[in-house]
């Protein structure tokens, strides 16, 4: 039986995302158990929190190395929001925190950048999408699309190469996606972004479909 796996670090709300992945046709598993991640058609590393307690968590349950296993057998994984923050090699909230360190970059404070927008960054915000080849997630949306975020952190990479979409925040642009061979990282909440973000994870499912039980 084909499934996806959306980890659980007890850290956040999963009922969003279970709703939209059984709304677009796969079955789900929450779950933190290292074999039912593995034989998964794909996972998703959601996440809603701080980054020393989400990667306290992964490893605690042992998570961190079996997603960098499922990372090197090919199969699709989409990381959200703190998710997505994790893949990068370290994080300066409250305190240094090693990350995945799947991708080398590091997760910085908004406030630094000075801008005037106020912190959080909540709410709806237009995507640029960068036209580059076999850009996945984005298949088939219309220009421009509104997503739906909440975060007060962002990421810089070493490889620009890997991003896939900004936004504007305030003078400056900040990362919003990334694609690197098959992993996924979106700063915004598909789940949570109508039915754009319907036709995003969409398009993920649509890579896992490959992998199917």
């Amino acid at each position: 039986m084909s499934y996806i796996a959306i980890i659980n670090l007890q850290v956040n709300n999963l009922k969003s995302i279970v709703g939209a992945i059984n709304y677009l046709g796969f079955k789900t598993k929450i779950t933190k158990s290292k074999n039912v991640i593995s034989n998964s058609s794909g996972i998703i590393l959601p996440g809603v929190g701080s980054y020393p307690e989400g990667m306290k968590k992964l490893k605690k349950f042992g998570l961190d190395n079996t997603i960098r296993n499922y990372f090197t057998k090919g199969k699709p994984i989409l990381a959200i929001c703190l998710g997505f923050q994790m893949l990068f090699s370290s994080s300066t909230e409250f305190k240094n925190t090693k990350g995945l360190n799947l991708i080398n970059g590091e997760v910085k404070s908004l406030k630094i950048l000075k801008t005037k927008q106020v912190l959080p960054n909540i709410g709806w915000r237009k995507l640029q999408i960068k036209k580059i080849n076999n850009n996945k997630l984005f298949q088939k949306l219309r220009i421009n699309p509104v997503v739906y975020f909440i975060h007060s952190y962002y990421v810089e990479l070493k490889n620009k190469k890997l991003i896939t979409s900004y936004i504007n925040f305030g003078d400056k642009k900040i990362v919003s996606s990334i694609q690197y061979k098959n992993l996924y990282g979106v700063q915004f909440h598909p789940e949570k972004s109508c039915k754009i973000g319907l036709d995003i994870l969409k398009n993920f499912l649509n890579q896992a479909k490959s992998y199917s039980l």
